[in-house]
Order: C-alpha cells, then structure tokens, then sequence
C-alpha cells in the first residue's frame, strides 16, 4: 500500500484514478469494480471520476489507450529511427514482449474483457488497439515494399504475433508447466524464458516474412 501511495504523489489526478482502476480491474474484474471502490482506492470523490471520465465504461476505455499509446509510439519511433526491417522487426518483438511483461495486470484485464463479444465498450477497445495493430503492419508492408519481405499473410503474421505472446503471459501457468518450470512464480520473473520467447519469434517472423533469395544472400554475406 505504502509503494502504491508514493506513485499516487508523482501523477495528475486523472493518471491517479488510472493507475488505480488498473489494480482494482485486475483483480476483480470490470464488472466487479464499482466506481465507489475506485474513488476509495484512488483517494478521490466520485464526482471527480465523473468529471474525468463520464462513466466507468469510459474510464477503461481510457485506462486502455493510456497503456497502447506507449507501444503505439513505439512502434512510431522504430519505423522513424531504424530504415532496415529485419532490425525492424526485431526492435518490434524485443519492445512488445518487454512492455507486455512490465504490464501483465493490465494485459489480463485487456484479454479478459475483450473475450467478451457484442458490447459497445469492446468496440471502443478494438479500435484504440487496431492502431496499434496497424503500426505493426506498417512495419511489414514497408518490409514487402522494400523487398526485403516477401508477400506475406500479414493479417496472420500479426495474429501469430501477438496471439503468441498473449498466450505465454495469460497462460503462466500452463506456459510454465510446458517449459518445465517449478515454482509459484509469474512467467515475467523469468528473464531467461522472457529471452529465450523474443529469440525465437524473431526467429521464427524472419524465417516466415523473408524470402528464400534473400535468405540465400544474407547467409552469403
């Protein structure tokens, strides 16, 4: 409690009520979270929330674009500040699975919810992360452009992508038993196995997105 207090002391009151609706939607859910919990647990009235927000429906939605808009401008900066996209990708991969590992609460709250299908809140969420979505196949379709990808799927790319690592976070548990590792401990607290995934999807992205000739040279060279 005291480390969550200390944080609250640095952020405007908005990312106050942010920050704190994460722990309380992490840990009982959407619908288990009442805005009285999150003004309590935020240390604000309710009419601030209000003010802020609207809803609580709008507070997740904005809960969300706070947390994909630092990946969105990551993924902007690696297609402004590297030209090569085999470095690209990989820069993609290293960035995503460290972000998606610091952020584990909220990413379980993001898969949690958007398993649930037909609800105006999960199309607000859909379209905040088909941003980022499309900042990943930017960065493929430039590598096609390039030549140096060839004409991939790409809708499956990313689907592989991010289902990939979506599963081995949100599936700890059974990540861990596949991998044979003893323990109570998140899959995050791991740095060997968080390693080991980022090689191989890269690995396995480069083996997909290049093609056999430019395989042939980049091994002659």
């Amino acid at each position: 409690m005291f480390k969550f207090v200390s944080i609250l002391k640095d952020m405007t009151k908005k990312e106050q009520i942010l920050e704190a609706s994460e722990e309380l939607f992490a840990e009982f859910g959407y619908t288990g979270t009442t805005v009285r919990h999150l003004a309590k647990k935020a240390g604000v009235n309710i009419a601030m929330i209000s003010y802020y927000f609207g809803s609580k429906e709008q507070l997740f939605a904005e809960l969300v674009e706070y947390r994909a808009s630092f990946l969105r401008l990551k993924l902007q900066d690696i297609q402004k500040e590297i030209t090569n996209p085999i470095e690209q990708i990989e820069k993609m991969v290293d960035v995503y699975i460290d972000r998606v590992m610091s952020q584990q609460n909220f990413h379980r709250i993001l898969h949690r919810q958007i398993s649930l299908q037909g609800s105006e809140l999960n199309e607000s969420i859909i379209t905040i992360l088909m941003k980022n979505v499309n900042e990943v196949r930017n960065i493929i379709e430039d590598g096609i452009k390039k030549k140096a990808f060839r004409d991939v799927d790409i809708e499956f790319v990313i689907l592989t992508f991010f289902g990939a690592v979506a599963h081995f976070v949100n599936s700890s548990a059974l990540t861990k038993k596949l991998l044979s590792i003893p323990g109570n401990k998140h899959i995050n607290e791991y740095p060997e196995i968080q390693l080991r995934m980022k090689i191989f999807l890269i690995d396995l992205l480069k083996k997909y997105l290049i093609s056999s000739n430019n395989n042939d040279k980049m091994l002659s060279n």
